[in-house]
């Protein structure tokens, strides 16, 4: 039209919708004159709206608090009622494994190992008043232990912290993530393999985030210079730049001593200028291999380093000792609802059109069960908490989370909004099930937690953490001591902090106005089985759960608008769930029974280990990552959808594979893309991997 401004004429049918504007090809906004937003998963906004039955537009915006405005912020509180505070960092990553070629396809899970993951439970050990609930899912774990703990910790010298790369490539070259391998390749021998991983491949060594590429003006200019014009200097450069930018910036700054007494140190490669806010780094000298052989092996020390620091600082709810209550997930991170039966979603989309249905009651059950396994075998302990994916719960999965000794389970507070009896407060626990099946649960504070998620991205560090304490005590009331949910992913909202790296400020600032507020009895953070079983010497009593508020009817939903809708409902999202439903069909057909999970894992090359590894890659294609980027409501950026969809096919492809092994009378079989829409393949770096 006139003036520069452009029009877009288009039909939609009855449903959901989030967009965005394209500012000049480059700026990717919400509109500004739309208050209903959601959360994008990349640190911002889409904004959204829903079309209803009538073909009327209608707005929905989450009721929030306003935030107070945060001039001159101190640590000085008035006396007054205390709050019950529960936080949950949510730590989740994708299964990346190719299980054909062994290796993992994406280097998320040790990025986010080096620089959040041994972190955030770590800045704890300054507040020791402060308690927290940390979710390390299985499929994160299992990909951090098995593919980088086991197969680099062997060939790693401590004392000189270098890779024995000769001995490492004998036995492991391609079966970790490609940028290990491409960081311990000499860049003289690089050839199209290499680089199209350094800049060609959807995820690549310039992966990550405009901010905090913005911190590294040397890996900038490589970003922006021509891949065909980089010197072997060059190539050497930027795979060294891409382990540096994802170490926690405590590794940057100083000696950082590890659980495992190991010592990390990278301050002697680079130098800090600019303030603490906003930190400008840059190498001392160029990188050498040798120094990209050290950063490796120091990403091996601080992985291995993830699980003993959670262990140190673990809950231990019959010592009442601790500080850190560790929880699961279902193990590959499955929509829980769905995979008992998909018919559930009609209860909350009753408009949309699903996929034929899906249900297998019995994967659903191995799914708690392995989590539940991995767990004690990794903690010594049998987890109390369990976040189900997405916070996706519904009636039918409260005995199941009970059968496997579990305790209380957490959704949002839409969820709650819907259940019955309605009109339910939202800060305190309650108690739904039936028959002996009794389960707790904890509703998240939307505005709460989206505050720290997003909002407070571009704050000053102080008066964000002001912000979010004046909003915890706000809930403050003579009489009651109400319980507040807190519940965010705890590692890539942190990347898109402009105004604090890492937003390592704005996390102490909370923590350290948490223990003053601790000792003024004003906030108490409690974790869900403190609070249920109580802690005496921090003055929690006992919640029995007969004395919890009672649900009698939880709503069938997730975190998200408390349904189903990002994962089933539209026409990608569909196909995926039916092609599960064809591939599983074949499975039982083919006679190959699920494996008893009570015993050993068998033997390798053996009939039952490929009878065994044929029903594992079934539950890992049952994941909610692969079912998240289907459709048009979430579009990766980087790789674009194409990345998860090729590492969704290539599981329910190898499930035949794992067949035929086995001695079943099946063709192994390849599967066409799903996607749909052109619009899905996006640009960008990689941030989504939790929710």
């Amino acid at each position: 039209l006139k003036n520069g401004i452009w029009e877009a004429v288009m039909t939609l049918a009855p449903g959901k919708y989030q967009y965005k504007f394209v500012v000049d090809g480059i700026s990717w906004i919400a509109d500004p004159t739309n208050p209903a937003k959601s959360d994008d998963q990349r640190g911002g906004f889409n904004s959204c709206f829903t079309i209803n039955e009538l073909s009327q537009i209608e707005l929905r915006v989450q009721e929030q608090k306003k935030s107070v405005e945060i001039t001159n912020p101190t640590d000085e509180y008035s006396a007054g009622p205390t709050v019950y505070l529960n936080m949950i960092w949510h730590q989740h990553q994708p299964l990346y494994l190719n299980p054909e070629l062994d290796r993992l396809e994406g280097p998320w899970v040790r990025t986010h190992a080096t620089k959040d993951y041994h972190d955030m439970a770590a800045m704890l050990e300054k507040y020791p008043s402060v308690h927290t609930t940390i979710n390390l899912t299985t499929s994160l774990l299992h990909q951090l232990q098995y593919y980088y703990v086991e197969r680099l910790m062997p060939y790693v010298g401590r004392r000189i912290q270098r890779i024995d790369t000769r001995r490492f490539f004998s036995k492991w070259r391609g079966k970790t993530d490609p940028w290990i391998d491409l960081a311990l390749t000499p860049s003289s021998q690089f050839g199209e393999t290499e680089k199209s991983l350094m800049k060609g491949n959807g995820w690549n060594c310039f992966s990550v985030s405009d901010v905090m590429m913005n911190r590294w003006p040397e890996y900038q200019a490589l970003r922006d210079k021509p891949l065909e014009q980089f010197t072997i200097d060059d190539f050497t450069q930027a795979k060294g730049f891409f382990y540096f930018a994802q170490f926690d910036p405590d590794f940057l700054s100083g000696e950082v001593v590890l659980p495992t007494k190991e010592k990390i140190n990278l301050s002697e490669l680079v130098s800090i200028t600019g303030d603490a806010s906003n930190p400008v780094y840059r190498l001392k000298k160029p990188l050498t291999e040798d120094d990209c052989n050290h950063l490796v092996a120091c990403a091996a020390l601080v992985m291995e380093a993830v699980i003993p620091m959670h262990r140190q600082l673990q809950y231990d709810v019959a010592k009442q000792t601790g500080q850190i209550e560790i929880i699961t997930t279902p193990y590959y991170h499955p929509i829980l609802p769905l995979l008992i039966d998909s018919d559930i979603a009609k209860r909350c989309q009753p408009g949309d059109k699903l996929p034929e249905r899906f249900t297998a009651p019995d994967d659903a059950n191995a799914q708690v069960l392995l989590a539940t396994n991995a767990y004690h075998s990794w903690f010594g302990s049998d987890p109390a908490g369990m976040w189900p994916g997405e916070g996706s719960v519904a009636p039918e999965i409260l005995p199941m989370l009970a059968k496997h000794g579990i305790r209380w389970t957490a959704s949002d507070r839409q969820v709650l909004s819907r259940s019955i009896p309605a009109n339910q407060p939202l800060p305190q626990m309650y108690v739904s099930g039936m028959n002996g099946s009794d389960v707790a649960l904890v509703f998240r504070d939307t505005d709460l937690s989206d505050r720290l998620g997003f909002r407070y991205q571009s704050m000053d560090p102080e008066a964000a953490a002001e912000d979010f304490i004046q909003g915890v005590l706000s809930y403050a009331k003579q009489g009651e001591v109400p319980y507040v949910s807190v519940i965010l992913d705890g590692e890539n909202a942190w990347e898109h902090y402009s105004r604090d790296n890492d937003a390592k400020r704005t996390l102490h600032a909370i923590y350290r106005k948490l223990t003053k507020l601790y000792q003024m009895g004003r906030i108490v953070t409690v974790t869900p089985s403190e609070y249920l079983s109580g802690n005496l010497s921090r003055g929690v009593t006992p919640h029995q759960m007969r004395t919890l508020p009672r649900l009698t009817t939880l709503h069938s939903g997730s975190w998200i608008y408390g349904t189903y809708d990002t994962w089933i409902g539209e026409a990608e999202e569909n196909a995926a769930w039916n092609l599960l439903k064809q591939v599983r069909n074949d499975l039982v057909a083919s006679g190959i029974s699920a494996p008893d999970l009570s015993k050993p894992i068998p033997m390798k090359n053996t009939k039952e280990y490929y009878q065994y590894q044929a029903w594992m890659t079934m539950y890992a294609a049952e994941g909610s990552d692969w079912f998240w980027w289907y459709g048009t409501d979430q579009n990766a950026p980087g790789g674009g959808d194409a990345m998860f969809d090729q590492a969704y096919r290539t599981l329910l492809q190898n499930v035949y594979r794992y067949m035929k092994l086995a001695g079943a009378k099946v063709e192994e079989k390849q599967f066409p893309s799903l996607l749909q829409e052109t619009g899905n393949v996006g640009g960008g770096a990689m941030q989504r991997g939790s929710k």
